[in-house]
Order: C-alpha cells, then sequence, then structure tokens
C-alpha cells in the first residue's frame, strides 16, 4: 500500500513533461561516430542541464574526447544508502534511414508511442529516473540517503563510461543499483555475461600447389571450432538451462585467413583468426572459460602438425544474479505490486549491461528493470511505450523514497 508521502511524491509527476523531455532527448543524436568525432556530449549536456535545475551535485568527466559521462547527486541529510539509477546517453546507428516510416530523431508521438532512436534503449529509462528525481524535490520530501543517477557514454560499445566510473571510485559509494535498461517493466535479477576472445592460428605459407611445403592454419582453425561446438555442449549439460537467461552459448563470429594481406586463390595463408562470442550464465566466469579454451589449444597443438594458436580475450564481463531478497530487488517488487495491483513478471536480460561491470568491480547489488519493449532495441522505427515510460517514472520515485527512507515530508 502506498504511503501518503509516497503519494505526496506521485502527485508531483506531470506525465506530459516526462513526454515532453524524453522527446527532446531523442531529437539529439548521440551515435558515436568515430570517423566525425560526433558522440554523445550534446545529450549530455541536456542531462547536465537538467540536473543543474533540480540543484543536484553535478560532475562532468570527460571519458574520451566528445563523450562525457554526467553524474548527479542528491544528497540526504545523512550519510545513509546510495541508490544509483543508470543509463546511457549512446544510441546506434540509425542505420539505412529510408528504411524508417518515422524520422529517426524526430521523436514523433503516434498511438501512445514515442518513436525515434535511443527512445527505447534507453532515453526514455534515464529521463524518467531524472523525473523521479525532479518530484521528490518538488516534493519538498527528503531522504535519508543519497540518489546517484549516472548518465554514462559507450554502453553500445566497450562499456568505457562505466569502466570510467568505478575507476574513478564511484562504485565504491554505491549500495545498490537500478538499470533503467528497456525490460517491458519485468524485474530482471539476473543477466548473462559476456567474453570476446580472439583465437589466431600460425602455420607456414605455401604455394597452394605444394601444401605439403607449409603448414595450413584453417585446418588447425577448423580441429580448434569443433572443439568449441564441443565445450558449447559441454557447457550446456554441466549448467542447464536457465528459467530466465536460457542456455550459455559459444558463437564463432568472424573468420579471416589471411589475418592480415591479401587473400590469393593459390596461396596457402601464413594465419587464420576466428572471433568467438560467449555468453555466460550464472556458474561460469570468463576467468574459467579463457582456462578452458587455453587448455584445449595446448592439447591441440600437442597432437597435430606444427601450428601455434593465440588466445586473446578482448572484453569479458562476468554474468550477474542478484537474489530476491536483496533489499534494491524486493524493494522493485513491492512497489511495482503497490503501483499496479499485479504480481510483477521476472525476466533476464540475455545480453549485457554497464551493471555488469558495477556488479563484477565493485560487487554492487543490482536489478534490470526499465519502460520499453525488450525486443525492440536497435530495430527500425524504435519506439517507447508512453504508459511504461510514465510507470517507470513512479517506480522509480517510490523505489527510492523505500530504499534509503524518508528523512521528513
Amino acid at each position: 500500500m502506498l504511503s501518503e508521502v509516497e503519494k505526496k511524491v506521485l502527485a508531483r509527476i506531470d506525465a506530459d513533461a516526462v513526454v515532453e523531455w524524453t522527446r527532446e532527448l531523442v531529437r539529439i543524436p548521440s551515435v558515436y561516430r568515430p570517423q566525425t568525432g560526433e558522440g554523445e556530449e550534446a545529450a549530455a549536456l541536456w542531462v547536465k542541464q537538467r540536473f543543474e535545475q533540480l540543484g543536484l551535485e553535478t560532475h562532468w568527466e570527460v571519458v574520451a574526447p566528445g563523450r562525457p559521462n554526467v553524474i548527479g547527486l542528491l544528497h540526504g541529510p545523512t550519510g545513509g544508502r546510495t541508490l544509483m539509477f543508470e543509463g546511457h546517453t549512446d544510441v546506434v546507428t540509425e542505420g539505412d534511414i529510408t528504411a524508417w516510416r518515422h524520422a529517426p530523431f524526430a521523436a514523433e508521438v503516434e498511438d501512445g508511442k514515442i518513436y525515434g532512436r535511443g527512445g527505447n534503449d534507453m532515453k526514455g529509462g534515464l529521463v524518467a529516473a531524472i523525473s523521479a528525481v525532479k518530484a521528490i524535490v518538488d516534493s519538498g520530501v527528503k531522504l535519508n540517503g543519497t540518489i546517484l543517477i549516472g548518465a554514462v557514454v559507450d554502453e553500445e560499445g566497450r562499456m568505457l563510461g562505466i569502466k570510467h566510473f568505478v575507476e574513478h571510485g564511484w562504485g565504491e559509494r554505491v549500495s545498490a543499483a537500478i538499470i533503467c535498461e528497456p525490460e517491458d517493466m519485468r524485474i530482471c535479477a539476473s543477466q548473462k555475461g559476456v567474453m570476446w576472445a580472439r583465437v589466431t592460428v600460425t602455420g607456414r605459407m605455401a604455394h597452394g600447389a605444394m601444401p605439403l611445403t607449409g603448414v595450413n592454419p584453417i585446418y588447425a582453425a577448423a580441429a580448434l571450432l569443433t572443439e568449441m561446438r564441443k565445450l558449447e555442449a559441454e557447457e550446456i549439460s554441466r549448467l542447464g538451462r536457465d528459467q530466465y537467461l536460457g542456455q550459455p552459448s559459444i558463437t564463432p563470429t568472424i573468420i579471416q585467413s589471411p589475418v592480415r594481406g591479401e587473400p590469393q586463390n593459390n596461396v596457402m595463408p601464413a594465419q587464420c583468426g576466428f572471433t568467438l562470442d560467449l555468453r555466460l550464465l550464472p556458474g561460469q566466469s570468463p576467468e574459467d572459460m579463457e582456462a578452458k579454451i587455453q587448455a584445449i589449444l595446448a592439447r591441440l597443438q600437442e597432437q597435430g602438425p606444427a601450428f601455434e594458436a593465440e588466445l586473446d580475450v578482448i572484453e569479458a564481463r562476468p554474468p550477474t544474479a542478484t537474489p530476491r531478497d536483496e533489499p534494491v530487488v524486493a524493494t522493485v517488487d513491492a512497489v511495482l505490486r503497490d503501483l499496479t495491483g499485479r504480481d510483477p513478471v521476472y525476466g533476464g536480460v540475455p545480453g549485457t549491461t554497464d551493471g555488469t561491470i558495477l556488479h563484477g568491480r565493485n560487487g554492487v547489488p543490482i536489478v534490470t528493470v526499465g519502460p520499453g519493449n525488450w525486443l525492440i532495441p536497435h530495430h527500425v522505427d524504435e519506439y517507447l511505450e508512453i504508459d511504461q515510460l510514465v510507470e517507470a517514472t513512479k517506480l522509480y520515485a517510490v523505489a527510492a523514497l523505500r530504499y534509503l527512507g524518508v528523512a521528513s515530508a
């Protein structure tokens, strides 16, 4: 049941204003385009201006040229907990603009939806968090702890923004985090991890008419890929199928031969390389999977012809699983029940979010819950349901009140 203080805060949420703020932010293209230097700076400036309007302690931290994190803090009168609302300002490319029925950055409204690149993933969630804080500020309610909103860069890439955030000590201040990604307002307490790895196999270059004078790295690479399929089957057998995340996977995504230089029909290359995309379940770790792959490489090198195989881990983010009785998850669960009168729907994040870095490096309990159809990110004519946008704003406001506690109303 909602308290009188919670009702007081909810009454300060202006749904039309939340929609308009979302449309303003969607209209700011924030695709990272390294060839032109365009990035998230304009969108980050919009966020900074909102923080300053609300009187938040605001930090502008440049991660890379044109790519700043913006951090806003609403302090309570006591130390208490710090609840983070996490979002990112970058969006993926719009692709072929002619394929869109709605202009990618026009933020048009139709049939209760806002259309535009990044509205769903995830400017809507970020605006909902800012709007929730605005409602708390406007209500005059004082909290027993601190709200931290992190609007970071490069979530769609190497997650440089959240890495910068934790490397500069911010993660140590966070008691728990709500990741505001689009999940249809499902409570996602677990998410897959990811490990991207590059395997380079080196043989000996030779004429295609005289292959026995060299060592063909492509055959060795094929043998290694077969072993990767076996390893995937072993991991599926060992872990089974997760209720929310499905099964683990090892997916070859890029194969190159030769690795450098021009291919020729009559030249057996010196090297063959392939990239693996591993998606990990709780119970797996990037370190363990790296060790298993290294063992396979060593075994095949001992058994086969004279070739060398090198493994390079490009990126590693651990899977996460937050218990349902963890205070931040329990709080979100209870608030959704009180707001909707329904049992919450639970799910899992099939990809990875910035939350994997927060959890992996600082042990921060995380839960992912936010507005937007979870199957729509990165699609042409991406959209965000306005009803969910407003619901998320209410959820974030009341969750902050309950998780941090109220000092005075």
